[in-house]
C-alpha cells in the first residue's frame, strides 16, 4: 500500500499537562522529535504549534491507522485528540513540478 499525505490537527486531552510535555520536548532536537513519530507506515513531515488549543502536524502514511499507530507507541496519544484528514492535493513551494494541480474531488 502506498503512503498518502495527511494533515493532522491536534488538541490536548487533558491541558494541564500541556506545560510539563512542552518542557520535555524543550530537551529534545527537531531531528529526534521527528525520529521519534515515525514508522514504516507513517512518519511526520512537519509540525506547527501556537500559543492556541489546536496544533497540526503533516503525515505521510499508508492510512489513519498507522498515524494512530505511532501516537499510541510514543505515548501521546493518551495526552492529545487527533483528527486526520487526508490530502488528497499536496503542493509544495520548495518541490515545483509545473504540473496541474490535482482536483481532490475527482480522486
Amino acid at each position: 500500500m502506498g503512503k498518502k499525505h495527511y494533515m493532522c490537527t491536534h488538541t490536548w486531552s487533558n491541558p494541564d499537562t500541556v506545560k510539563d510535555i512542552i518542557k520535555q520536548q524543550g530537551e529534545m532536537t527537531d531531528k529526534e522529535f521527528f525520529a521519534g513519530l515515525k514508522s514504516e507506515k507513517a512518519e511526520t513531515l512537519q509540525h506547527w504549534m501556537g500559543k492556541d488549543d489546536f496544533f497540526f502536524c503533516h503525515w505521510y502514511a499508508e492510512d489513519e491507522q498507522s498515524i494512530i499507530d505511532v501516537l499510541e507507541q510514543t505515548g501521546f496519544n493518551d495526552i492529545i485528540v487527533t483528527m486526520p484528514n487526508e490530502m488528497q492535493r499536496y503542493v509544495s513551494s520548495d518541490k515545483i513540478t509545473n504540473e496541474k494541480l490535482v482536483d481532490p474531488f475527482d480522486t
